[in-house]
């Protein structure tokens, strides 16, 4: 049995009709000629790793009276629950498989069983497509990544068949409301120590920042008051998040981030947020809602160490940035992303690892669903100010061509979360040469999802071109 962290909980508390907690990875596959991968061989590949992937067996159990936040067990899984197969209408293409993704993204996942599933989509020559989707409350992206290394192979070898494993007993409900009462003594004095910390770095958590007073709360406990406040302009990206979602994703050349990186001195982060910053600026002024302030994201942060011996779950925390929308010029964009990522950087090192957690401790735990949905309701209220516009999320993958069953894996498109109040998601994933690019976006608030998604080819593009100008005249 496992405990749920506060912020693990959070993602399961937020959830209401048009939200839910759960986020895909879009994995295309070549197979062409005698190679195919279907429903039964995913299957197969499940069944010979799911015993080493624990969030693959539980399920939710929640607390009498909600004295505690909701456990999770460890259950039996019927394979065919979860593993689902269909064909795209001929002549299939990248944008009908979007479609197909942001269907699966659309539906909450069922709670009374364990919080995935895994579509295999045939119907694009030459490829098909598998999509696994994992609820956040028991896998951040980092841990997601380590669940399709393990279903994959590497050295095109067909896995072994596993042992059952073994599952928990129902847990009593009595047991779960006492020991939600013993540990309420032991939260309240951990929440109190965490305190002064959490204060002062209020202005870092994405949803909090919308509270009135928030900043001022935040600066003063800090004693930084010459600090100016970072806020975000309002964006078609502000709103509630309708029933629907829209989803784009490609690829482009990981040696010309790589390549930008070194002429200029700067990370692949920076690159990878001044071109987000240059799309942005290009896709909201073609539709004519450009602000003149820069957008503001959210940037997530793994905190979860290479030999943390909990591999699920979430330990993240998060960088609070500007995004260079408001500059003209490219090459403006890349110095302000350098600059800024490298303060909020500081800001960020400076908070603790805990602080998404911490922020949530404190709060009741009866009361801890009404204070997500109402907090979440707050920050897509015309009447706040949004605490950001955007998600922007970087995560390394893997340098070497990964397979199934000897069919090599041509690209990994994350599909990460939207939220009321932040309806965009860009999420990016290097695979091999390639700089992966998924796209995740409410229906209604982004129904450009491909052309911004062109707008940030447009964008490297100019930079390289830049770039090996600047080379030429060396």
């Amino acid at each position: 049995m496992r405990r749920l962290s506060s912020l693990d909980a959070q993602f399961l508390a937020a959830e209401h009709d048009n939200f839910g907690g759960h986020y895909s990875g879009l994995a295309l596959f070549e197979t062409e000629g005698s190679t195919t991968i279907t429903a039964a061989t995913m299957r197969s590949r499940v069944a010979a790793c799911v015993d080493r992937l624990p969030p693959l067996h539980w399920k939710v159990v929640t607390v009498p009276l909600s004295l505690d936040h909701p456990v999770f067990v460890r259950t039996e899984v019927d394979l065919d629950d979860h593993i689902f197969e269909s064909t795209l209408p001929a002549p299939a293409d990248d944008d009908m498989l979007g479609q197909a993704v942001a269907g699966i993204l659309s539906k909450r996942l069922d709670r009374d069983r364990p919080l995935w599933r895994l579509d295999v989509i045939h119907g694009l020559p030459g490829r098909t497509a598998v999509v696994i989707t994992l609820h956040h409350a028991v896998a951040d992206g980092i841990a997601a990544s380590e669940v399709l290394a393990a279903i994959l192979d590497t050295d095109r070898s067909q896995p072994h068949a596993a042992t059952p494993a073994r599952v928990d007993a129902e847990p009593n409900p009595l047991g779960l409301a006492a020991r939600g009462l013993a540990a309420l003594p032991v939260r309240g004095a951990r929440a109190l120590l965490a305190a002064p910390q959490t204060l002062a770095h209020l202005d870092q958590v994405p949803a909090v920042r919308a509270l009135p007073g928030v900043h001022t709360l935040a600066r003063a406990v800090r004693r930084d008051n010459d600090a100016k406040p970072l806020k975000a302009p309002r964006t078609r990206f502000n709103v509630k998040l309708s029933g629907a979602r829209t989803v784009a994703f490609g690829t482009v050349p990981f040696d010309d981030i790589k390549a930008l990186k070194a002429h200029y001195g700067i990370t692949v982060n920076d690159v990878v947020i001044a071109l987000c910053g240059g799309a942005l600026r290009r896709r909201l002024t073609a539709t004519g809602d450009l602000p003149a302030g820069p957008l503001v994201a959210y940037i997530p942060v793994s905190k979860r160490s290479a030999d943390a011996p909990d591999r699920f779950g979430n330990a993240i925390s998060s960088i609070i940035a500007p995004v260079p929308t408001h500059l003209a010029k490219p090459l403006d964009r890349l110095r302000f992303a350098h600059q800024t990522m490298a303060d909020a950087k500081r800001r960020t090192s400076a908070a603790p690892d805990t602080l998404l957690s911490d922020v949530n401790d404190p709060i009741p735990v009866p009361i801890f669903g009404i204070a997500a949905r109402g907090l979440m309701e707050m920050t897509s209220s015309r009447f706040a100010r949004p605490p950001i516009n955007v998600v922007i999320s970087n995560v390394p993958g893997s340098p070497t061509e990964m397979a199934c069953s000897g069919a090599p894996l041509l690209a990994t498109y994350p599909g990460s979360l939207v939220f009321d109040g932040f309806a965009l998601n860009i999420t990016v994933v290097s695979y091999q040469d390639g700089l992966d690019i998924g796209i995740v976006g409410d229906a209604e608030a982004l129904p450009d999802g491909w052309e911004l998604l062109a707008d940030f080819r447009r964008e490297l593009d100019e930079l390289s071109a830049l770039a090996d100008m600047e080379r030429s005249t060396d």
